[in-house]
């Protein structure tokens, strides 16, 4: 388990694919200065994960661009990138339940009650017009009030004060679901956020696995082993034991405040909106702790959130078409909004069959693709050769009016309405 935290992943990283990773070793400011550096590699197409050794008027360093690459998302699963998705795919089904043990790293710290200081962590700014630093990389574990269940997503976090963060729970997420049953009994929810820690446990706690899974047990099934947990200090919850930072917190029904606007991973602004608070009642960490960002509103956070829902779409699709060979949600997509399937097509009216199955197990996408396996979904000009030379638009596009999408995405109306368009662009039989 020693090698499964933030800075042995990074150790790793520079020793054997330094080409991977960049040390930025100038004071930078946490205020728009490091997102310029970001994004201007990003300009140059470039994208290695940055340490930034000194952030000015803070201690510790800020890691962020980590999950930008899919080589590195391959390299944290201990595989090529042609494998990824097969990978995460076979572990994703073989979960581990995680260990409870009495000590880690993560508690080398404590801070309680009149010490808790969020002002004192380097949290960055990204974008010109968000309202406040947000905590980008919080992966946020609750438990079910009726089933003792832990749920874990990520989620962004506003600042709001020394001992106050917002979150955005969206509509359709399951850590939503579970604080609506704590208000209907009138009950706060207590969470915990981990900031920092192998890369694994983000791509598990985002897997898309049905609601009452615990994303732990996924976490296991990537690091095929437990991943090895500590109990809080002030909330009854469970977070890893070689966690950078964490913090602890409860969210009382009713307790709103204005939140965002924020730039998100559809390279646009989420609206102002009232989202709740959770007030932070301890943070827990190592002695020299390593602040874990995400880049905002870039690829950064569109691979890692795009990713591990490849998983789930594949399976669906596999329902419909056994012989699918791969998907894929582009970053010209933003990793969510847009989704490539390649089958093996054995029969016309196989492809929309496969488009359906994607829209119905993720909300998240508007354009579906569907094309021959000669055809490489992993780059764009290839599937739009797809479409301009394979597709009949009378027969082979169709269109789902006023389905189910997400309230950040910004066509969406009346909350989350939108329209789904699927194209089958595969030979025809007769071709």
């Amino acid at each position: 388990m020693k090698e499964k935290d933030l800075r042995s992943y990074l150790e790793k990283l520079e020793k054997y694919a330094p080409e991977e990773i960049k040390f930025v070793n100038r004071t930078v400011n946490r205020k728009f200065e490091l997102s310029a550096v970001l994004a201007k590699l990003e300009s140059q197409n470039r994208y290695p994960a940055v340490v930034f050794n000194h952030i000015d008027g803070y201690t510790m360093p800020v890691v962020s661009n980590l999950f930008s690459s899919r080589k590195r998302l391959g390299f944290a699963l201990g595989c090529e990138e042609k494998d990824l998705n097969k990978v995460y795919r076979d572990r994703e089904d073989h979960r581990i339940e995680p260990k409870l043990v009495s000590v880690g790293p993560v508690k080398e710290v404590i801070q309680t009650k009149g010490e808790v200081d969020l002002t004192k962590l380097p949290i960055v700014t990204h974008n010109e017009k968000d309202v406040a630093p947000y905590i980008t990389a919080g992966a946020m574990v609750v438990k079910d009030p009726e089933t003792g269940i832990r749920n874990v997503g990520v989620y962004r976090h506003m600042l709001q004060g020394k001992t106050e963060i917002g979150v955005h729970l969206a509509e359709t997420s399951h850590s939503n679901l579970i604080f609506e049953k704590y208000c209907k009994r009138g009950k706060p929810m207590e969470v915990a956020i981990t900031v920092g820690m192998h890369p694994l446990l983000y791509l598990g706690v985002l897997s898309f696995v049905p609601f009452g899974v615990d994303e732990y047990t996924v976490v296991g099934g990537l690091m095929e082993e437990p991943l090895e947990v500590v109990k809080c200090e002030t909330v009854d919850l469970e977070v890893p034991a070689m966690a950078e930072i964490v913090f602890e917190g409860i969210m009382k029904p009713g307790n709103q405040r204005l939140e965002g606007p924020f730039g998100e991973f559809t390279t646009l602004y989420g609206k102002e909106m009232m989202n709740p608070v959770i007030d932070v009642t301890a943070i827990l960490m190592r002695k020299d702790p390593i602040y874990l960002d995400i880049f905002s509103g870039h690829i950064d956070q569109q691979l890692l959130g795009g990713t591990p829902r490849l998983s789930s779409i594949y399976k669906a699709v596999q329902v419909a078409c056994p012989t699918v060979k791969d998907v894929f949600m582009p970053p010209s997509g933003c990793c969510r909004l847009t989704c490539y399937i390649s089958i093996e097509k054995r029969h016309e009216g196989e492809p929309k069959n496969a488009i359906c199955a994607a829209f119905a197990v993720d909300p998240f996408i508007r354009y579906a693709v569907v094309v021959d396996s000669d055809v490489d979904i992993f780059d764009d000009s290839s599937i739009w050769r797809a479409i301009s030379t394979r597709v009949h638009v009378d027969e082979d596009v169709f269109m789902m009016k006023n389905a189910k999408g997400h309230p950040l995405d910004p066509t969406a109306r009346k909350g989350f309405l939108v329209e789904k368009v699927g194209i089958d662009a595969t030979r025809p039989s007769d071709y």
